[in-house]
């Protein structure tokens, strides 16, 4: 991409500032988005009154000092920046500096950033680091052209809208360190402990079945496999504080295995919700929150439900279940630890035969990582 010509390139040592800003800032700026949609301005040689804070009464001297020459931002957005121009020859000193941050931090402005040019360099600042702080962005003019990305990343109008805009949090705190809301990026879930009974007409025939259904057998060794072998993982989620000042969560699990994975998506297992009573989130091990979640599900027969380790199995019945869900859990050092029990009730109807109930616990530990 050329932004800049090389003829441009070549004379501008020798520009002054007129020339510079017609040969080598006004592409710049045309190219990153100004002027252009309705949502952005472009404001040319904009006269600061009182570029410089003044303590105590103003007096005649207090006489405007100077102008920036461009000023580009979002509109109704905390997003802007100023830019300086230099003749070729004149250096990027301490003093232009600083003179392009009074204007950046004027009370008329407000910039978030600040940028200088001349015949060789192009610098970007951060207005709240500072006149003294080392700037984000440096660059010839010469690489201009191959290095543009790191000018749109910081200084066009979508990144402005995205690195700028401040939400400011004023509820309360989930706790110590955090917010009212955290985003929680992944995470992984252990199997300890698991039980599955099956009862027909109010009997246990669990060890019956086991005795004469292969896929029982084939089942059992899946979980049991589950405690050894495999982590189930959290792959998205978050924990916030509503409207009404209650504590609650989202989670998304991921499978063992895509078929696994494939398998939740289908019973409708693949994410849940959980709400406490508590104000606020423990730090306390010893006395960890406890979240609940429930939910139902179905599944109708005929449906193909993909196995952990692969192939599939036919549904014989029609399938009506719910899950209820408890952790106790702690938040330390970024991350939320504790231990989970899992409660499931699946109702089964087969053709021609009394209706059988799956009673599945499930038991074991997590954590889950937050967003730094």
């Amino acid at each position: 991409m050329q932004v800049i010509t090389d003829a441009a390139i070549a004379a501008a040592p020798t520009y002054n500032e007129t020339e510079i800003r017609f040969h080598i800032l006004d592409p710049i700026i045309r190219l990153l988005g100004y002027p252009g949609a309705d949502d952005v301005y472009l404001i040319l040689e904009e006269k600061l009154e009182y570029p410089y804070q003044h303590i105590g009464r103003r007096s005649k001297k207090d006489l405007p000092l100077g102008r920036s020459d461009y000023r580009a931002g979002v509109k109704g957005a905390r997003g802007s920046f100023v830019i300086e121009a230099k003749a070729g020859s004149v250096p990027i000193s301490d003093e232009a500096v600083e003179q392009a941050h009074s204007y950046a931090a004027h009370a008329q402005v407000g910039a978030n950033y600040f940028v200088l040019c001349n015949g060789s360099v192009l610098t970007v600042h951060e207005t709240l680091s500072g006149p003294r702080a080392s700037p984000i962005v440096e660059l010839t003019l010469a690489e201009v052209n191959t290095r543009f990305h790191e000018l749109e990343n910081i200084l066009a109008p979508p990144s402005l809208v995205r690195n700028c805009r401040v939400k400011h949090d004023t509820k309360l705190r989930l706790a110590p360190g955090l917010g009212s809301s955290a985003r929680i990026r992944s995470g992984s879930y252990l199997l300890s402990d698991h039980d599955v009974r099956f009862m027909m007409n109010g009997q246990d025939v669990t060890s019956l079945l086991r005795q004469n259904v292969p896929q029982i057998a084939e089942m059992d060794r899946q979980l049991e496999l589950l405690k050894t072998v495999f982590e189930m993982r959290v792959s998205d989620g978050r924990i916030e504080r509503g409207e009404d000042g209650k504590i609650g969560a989202h989670v998304e699990f991921t499978g063992v295995t895509v078929p696994n994975h494939q398998a939740t998506a289908i019973l409708g297992v693949n994410e849940a919700s959980f709400v406490t009573a508590d104000q606020f989130l423990s730090t306390d091990p010893e006395r960890p929150t406890i979240c609940e979640s429930v939910s139902d599900f179905t599944v109708s027969r005929g449906t193909m439900i993909p196995m952990i380790l692969g192939g599939t199995a036919l549904m014989e019945a029609d399938l009506q279940g719910n899950m209820f869900i408890k952790v106790a859990m702690h938040y330390a050092g970024g991350k939320f630890l504790g231990e989970y029990i899992a409660l499931s009730d699946q109702k089964l109807n087969f053709p021609g035969m009394l209706p059988m109930t799956v009673e599945m616990d499930l038991a074991g530990t997590f954590e889950l990582f937050l967003d730094d």
